[in-house]
């Protein structure tokens, strides 16, 4: 019964941690060279995702004693979270950043946001809540299941990657005014790049919400 509400309250709270992003900050990332707004959503809404995943644990390890001291430390817990993800996100910003392409930086912070999101998730489990890991043959389809989510993740990436590549000479607005060769046709492709680019970041959220509830089910088996 306490699984179930922990993963009743994951599968909520990241359901809507994916959609909240999307709609108002497109991919949740921070870089410190990006200090703006969006920063601000970002790295409230992974503070709260974090302390939410913080709260499931402790619901399911110890059901439903002292949930006022467990949500001020899942606040704790996700602040921390937080900071260790704007770390990672400026790294990511400061190697990836300069190639100005959307697509591969997207895949980067999101590739960056499954990698953190799963070290969390460990860390509640293993860490914070001392379990001992026991594996079930049961759950290896599951796995493979999570393996392949991910597999066609990175073929889709090096497909919309590849479009994106074809379509590089229009991502330069600058250089496009300067050599006045702006035309119909010349919009169109700009309006294709920027398609691209909502569609993988839409796929992308949808990925690390599945990647995300299926892992903690994953992870409450096996204990």
């Amino acid at each position: 019964m306490k699984e179930n509400k922990s993963l009743i309250i994951v599968t909520i709270s990241t359901t809507a941690f994916g959609i909240i992003s999307k709609c108002f900050v497109g991919i949740p990332y921070m870089s410190l060279s990006h200090f703006d707004l969006y920063f601000v959503m970002s790295f409230i809404l992974w503070g709260l995702y974090s302390a939410s995943l913080y709260f499931a644990g402790k619901i399911a390890n110890t059901g439903n004693d002292n949930l006022i001291k467990a949500s001020f430390h899942g606040l704790i817990f996700g602040i921390i979270a937080s900071c260790v993800k704007t770390g990672m996100d400026s790294l990511i910003m400061l190697v990836v950043g300069k190639t100005n392409n959307q697509i591969l930086l997207t895949f980067a912070m999101e590739i960056g946001l499954l990698l953190l999101g799963s070290a969390v998730m460990l860390f509640v489990f293993f860490v914070l809540q001392k379990r001992k890991f026991t594996w079930d043959r049961s759950l290896n389809k599951f796995v493979i299941i999570l393996g392949f989510l991910i597999g066609v993740y990175v073929i889709i990436f090096f497909s919309f990657n590849l479009k994106y590549q074809a379509l590089t000479p229009y991502t330069d607005v600058n250089a496009l005014t300067e050599s006045e060769t702006i035309n119909l046709n010349t919009l169109l492709e700009m309006e294709s790049i920027m398609q691209y680019s909502k569609i993988f970041t839409t796929l992308s959220m949808i990925i690390f919400v599945v990647f995300f509830i299926g892992l903690w089910f994953v992870l409450e088996k096996t204990i």
